[in-house]
C-alpha cells in the first residue's frame, strides 16, 4: 500500500518464511490504517539489497490478532544484532494501535538482514521503512 506521506510499501522483498494475516479493523495512532492492517507472522527473515552505509530502519507494528498482553512475545535482529528483545506489542501499545520502533543500522555487506524470532506464539511485522541515515 501507499501511505498518506506518499511512501509506497512493497510486498515482502527478499523474504524467507512466515505467513500473512490481515484485518479490516481501524488502527489507532495513525492515519495509515492500511500499512498496519496486514502482517507477516511466524519466524522469518528479510534480506534487502542496499548500498553499504548507515540506515534508519523503522519497524511498524500493530497487534491485530490478540486482545491481551502475554499472548505474543518476540525478538528482532538486524545484521545479526538483537535490537528488540521480548516485544509484547499489546503490552506496549494495546490492540489495533500503531507502534513503531526505529533503529540505526550499519550495512557493510550489500544487504540488510532483519530476522524475526518468536518466543511466545509468532513474531510479526506490519511494514518496514528503510531510510538512508546520512
Amino acid at each position: 500500500p501507499t501511505g498518506r506521506d506518499a511512501i509506497e510499501y512493497a510486498a515482502d522483498p527478499g523474504l524467507w518464511g512466515g505467513s500473512v494475516y490481515t484485518t479490516t479493523a481501524a488502527i489507532a495512532g495513525t492515519e495509515d490504517d492500511l500499512v498496519y492492517q496486514s502482517e507477516r507472522f511466524g519466524d522469518f527473515t528479510y534480506r534487502v539489497v542496499l548500498s553499504d552505509g548507515a540506515y534508519l530502519v523503522t519497524l511498524k507494528f500493530a497487534e491485530i490478532y490478540w486482545n491481551a498482553s502475554g499472548k505474543r512475545v518476540f525478538d528482532v535482529l538486524m545484521e545479526g544484532i538483537e535490537v528488540i528483545r521480548g516485544l509484547d506489542i499489546y503490552a506496549a501499545a494495546g490492540g489495533n494501535t500503531a507502534y513503531d520502533s526505529t533503529h540505526l543500522v550499519n550495512v557493510a555487506d550489500g544487504a540488510l538482514d532483519v530476522t524475526f524470532r518468536s518466543r511466545i506464539d509468532n513474531a510479526k511485522v506490519s511494514a518496514i521503512l528503510i531510510q538512508k541515515a546520512y
